[in-house]
């Protein structure tokens, strides 16, 4: 055989194997292109869903937030209006007459005194407040049974509105301040419940 033929041969072989590697490359490149490409749109996928699973989270978050903060401000509302109230119910006792308000201390101090005390005058709204007020006390606790010695202090109590009853460094105030916060517990709700229908 010729060999320039041979040669020829070799080249046309060469040429049509390069030929076929170009197309199993070009093949190739295609198939991963394609692999690539859904790889990626399958990550746009879930990435997106992830977004927007996020998202609805993030809108539910701020949403409770929102909630939970609108909750907070009508109940500061409410718990001023309750103040309020009260503040008017405080105003409302101490505008009651002088006789009604020394009656209703009468009272308290019956209620209240084991008998033995030291009784301190309030300085605020004392106009109820007289001479005779520790001997009619006496005279109130002795009907209920109990020993009638109160002693009245020397001095006032500056701020207060009432009374306080002293003994061995233990004090009761009976004043409409602390007779409301007392009450307070109990009337809160039933205030909450005549305020607000909700």
């Amino acid at each position: 055989m010729d060999a320039q033929a041979i040669l020829t041969k070799i080249e046309q072989d060469a040429k049509e194997a390069a030929t076929r590697i170009q197309a199993d490359a070009e093949e190739k490149a295609k198939t991963m292109k394609l692999e690539a490409q859904s790889r990626i749109e399958m990550q746009e996928k879930t990435m997106l869903a992830q977004a927007e699973q996020e998202c609805t989270q993030m809108v539910e978050r701020m949403q409770r937030m929102a909630d939970l903060d609108n909750r907070k401000a009508l109940l500061a509302g409410k718990r001023t209006v309750i103040d309020e109230a009260f503040a008017k119910a405080k105003e409302k006792l101490l505008a009651t007459s002088a006789a009604d308000r020394r009656t209703f201390y009468m009272q308290q101090v019956a209620a209240c005194a084991a008998g033995t005390e030291t009784l301190i005058a309030g300085t605020n709204e004392a106009d109820w407040f007289d001479d005779g007020f520790i001997a009619d006390a006496n005279k109130a606790l002795e009907k209920a049974g109990k020993p009638g010695k109160l002693q009245a202090a020397t001095e006032r109590r500056d701020g207060c509105a009432g009374l306080v009853l002293l003994q061995n460094g233990a004090e009761i105030l009976i004043t409409f301040d602390a007779l409301l916060e007392e009450a307070r517990t109990d009337l809160e709700l039933v205030a909450a419940q005549t305020l607000f229908t909700e």
